[in-house]
């Protein structure tokens, strides 16, 4: 009996979300310690970038992806990524710590990349090179920094960027749009525009025309205007959900604003992708606004329907967007103005994000403590 429960699948989401917010609250005030001080050497220039992608949000997507999971095969996971964040810091960018994390998203990769080669329909199937891809990114950093080209490893992570904004797109998408549709029922009303099939094949055409155009020379204005007429392909979809009607639930509203921080970033992006100036600030839209709001909605969104099957609470929701907005805006004027107290903003920026995901943290935290204690004593 005590061996079948210790066999028991155990949801992914369990492990990988406490470590990801942990990890999220720790790394980006030390960025800016970096930034000042010059250790960690870790999170200095693209290393920031780097754990950011590689290391919280890639760890999102493993607890999101994984599902139920065998305990030895999920420890394992969390272990290789865990060495991963361990390697950089104490060799940063070295072969091993390179490697690490190159396996662990090869690893990610052949486990829930196969899930979805039963999808019939092309948009259900870019997943599969979707997730593919972005698991093999960091392997792929390691090949770039061979080459021994600062810039060639930048483009890996403007790539990385673009493959999470799709991810956003998608996934967003089909989170929100049967939520809505939910809560419109409840209502009594009906939703015509829900999944918006022609507006999610075009957007999803766009980023891959805007990756695939980002590796070539000159492609630059080709991958910029793709990203601004995704950006606001999905601003359209976002309005077309009518979230007027959805004022009772926070936790969509929340998503929804997520969504907006995505559609605005990219259209930013785009342009400063197109004219080759203020790439750094703009894309700080995406990677805190659009990733931040998102991640810490479908975590929160997931902890508690797992465990009370409620939405998550009001306050919580009012929390994590404010904190988010405020680490933004924060970040993104600190980079776009030339101010002589930069470094005092990038610090109350981070002061933010960690609130954020501070919280969620302890909330996951306690969870799973709590799930140990109850397994010891059956």
């Amino acid at each position: 009996m005590q061996k079948a429960i210790m066999n028991k699948p155990v949801w992914a989401h369990s492990l990988f979300f406490p470590a990801a917010c942990i990890y999220a609250s720790m790394a980006v005030p030390l960025s800016v310690f970096a930034m000042a001080s010059g250790w960690p050497e870790a999170l200095l220039g693209q290393g920031h970038a780097f754990e950011m992608l590689f290391g919280f949000a890639l760890a999102v997507v493993a607890g999101y992806t994984l599902g139920p999971t065998q305990p030895k095969l999920l420890d394992g996971l969390l272990m290789l990524w865990l060495f991963a964040r361990i390697a950089q810091f104490g060799a940063p960018f070295s072969v091993q710590a390179l490697a690490f994390s190159g396996l662990f998203g090869l690893a990610l990769a052949w486990h829930i990349v196969p899930r979805f080669l039963a999808a019939k329909k092309w948009r259900n199937r870019m997943l599969i090179p979707l997730l593919g891809g972005l698991c093999l990114l960091p392997a792929a950093y390691l090949l770039a920094q061979k080459l021994g080209t600062p810039f060639s490893t930048q483009l890996i992570l403007h790539e990385a960027v673009l493959f999470f904004a799709m991810l956003m797109a998608f996934m967003g998408g089909r989170i929100i749009a049967p939520a809505v549709a939910g809560e419109f029922h409840k209502q009594g009303r009906e939703l015509d525009a829900r999944v918006q099939p022609r507006i999610e094949a075009a957007f999803i055409i766009l980023l891959v025309v805007a990756t695939s155009a980002l590796l070539v020379p000159g492609g630059n204005v080709i991958a910029g205007l793709a990203c601004v007429v995704s950006g606001l392909l999905i601003g359209v979809r976002l309005l077309r959900w009518q979230l007027w009607y959805c004022r009772s639930r926070l936790d969509l509203i929340g998503l929804c604003i997520g969504y907006g921080w995505l559609g605005l970033g990219l259209c930013l992006f785009g342009l400063a992708i197109a004219t080759n100036s203020q790439q750094t600030g703009v894309l700080h839209i995406i990677t805190v606004g659009a990733l931040g709001s998102l991640t810490s909605g479908v975590m929160s969104r997931i902890h508690y329907q797992r465990l009370r099957r409620t939405p998550p609470p009001s306050t919580l929701v009012v929390w994590m967007l404010t904190t988010v907005a405020i680490a933004t805006l924060l970040r993104v004027a600190a980079t776009l103005f030339a101010s002589p107290n930069q470094l005092l903003l990038l610090s109350l920026a981070a002061v933010a994000w960690t609130l954020c995901f501070a919280v969620l943290g302890w909330l996951f935290v306690i969870n799973l403590y709590r799930s140990i204690r109850r397994s010891r004593s059956n």
